[in-house]
């Protein structure tokens, strides 16, 4: 006796270039929210540290870049949400820092 396997007329079968899109990743709306809402793209990036330190705290950074960058190869959604997360992060870090910094002159000075 021969096991055979029936498929339906219209069923076909996915590349690993088409998973990507069946898998998942970011859709637009959350690649535009993570450029346009630091928020978000900060709750994102914390959440990511967060999952990466969790599953090896010794080499967690070099783990989260690569995953990040394994997530975009192929996927522009996923290239445009991680550089809208990495740009807010780095604009929000980078303008904290300067506030801090007028602020400790300014009760240095005056």
């Amino acid at each position: 006796m021969e096991n055979k396997m029936m498929m339906p007329a219209s069923y076909n079968v996915l590349s690993n270039e088409e998973m990507t899109y069946t898998e998942g990743g970011a859709t637009v709306g959350q690649a535009l929210a993570a450029w346009f809402w630091p928020g978000y793209a900060t709750q994102i990036g914390i959440g990511k540290c967060r999952e990466e330190v969790a599953k090896d705290r010794d080499n967690w950074l070099s783990n989260a870049w690569n995953n990040m960058l394994a997530e975009c190869k192929g996927n522009v959604t996923n290239g445009f949400y991680y550089a809208g997360i990495i740009v807010n992060n780095a604009v929000f870090t980078i303008g904290s820092l300067g506030l801090y910094a007028v602020a400790a002159l300014g009760n240095i000075y005056f």
